[in-house]
């Protein structure tokens, strides 16, 4: 094997991983968004969803995925907690960003501007984020040890052409 096909090899693994992280991130975090108007105010048109909307959102993101990738009976069994997991710990990070949100625009329409306080304001919210993406990768890596090779590209191949599509394609 030459460098030049490891590395294109290694851009490849790269991308895919960045694909499945993604579409595992946007999975879980749209149905984590979807409680009590959480991503009422990012997506007016699913309003406010209750806790039992939310776990059907999930089940629903679940079954397109898995009929995506073509999964085994015995692959869901072992996906679904990982993604209800995933879901359970992800929720209080997406409300800590909206209520940091909430914050910043507090304080950007105040009087005069707290530099400290949008300061804080603006680690608290990179903590947060950071923890997201550290929750969301052990989420890859979990799910990922679940699916064959194959299926992790069928699923990068489809989430790549919806991603291409643009935002208002993905519903």
């Amino acid at each position: 094997m030459s460098i030049e096909h490891d590395v294109q090899r290694n851009r490849t693994l790269r991308a895919m991983l960045l694909g499945f992280a993604g579409g595992i991130a946007l999975t879980a975090g749209v149905a984590v968004l979807a409680t009590d108007g959480g991503i009422s105010a990012m997506h007016p048109m699913m309003g406010s969803m209750s806790q039992a909307d939310m776990a059907e959102h999930i089940d629903k993101a679940c079954r397109h995925l898995y009929i995506e990738v073509d999964a085994t009976d015995a692959q869901k069994a072992t996906l679904d907690p990982i993604f209800k997991q995933a879901a359970a710990d992800l929720l209080p990070m997406f409300r800590q960003l909206h209520t940091g949100h909430a914050q910043v625009m507090s304080l950007l329409t105040a009087p005069t501007i707290d530099r400290t306080a949008l300061e804080q304001a603006r680690a608290t919210q990179i903590a947060v984020q950071d923890r997201i993406a550290q929750r969301v990768t052990r989420l890859v890596e979990d799910s990922s040890n679940v699916l064959t090779q194959a299926q992790r590209q069928k699923l990068v191949a489809h989430l790549s052409q919806r991603m291409s599509m643009g935002p208002s394609m993905h519903g």
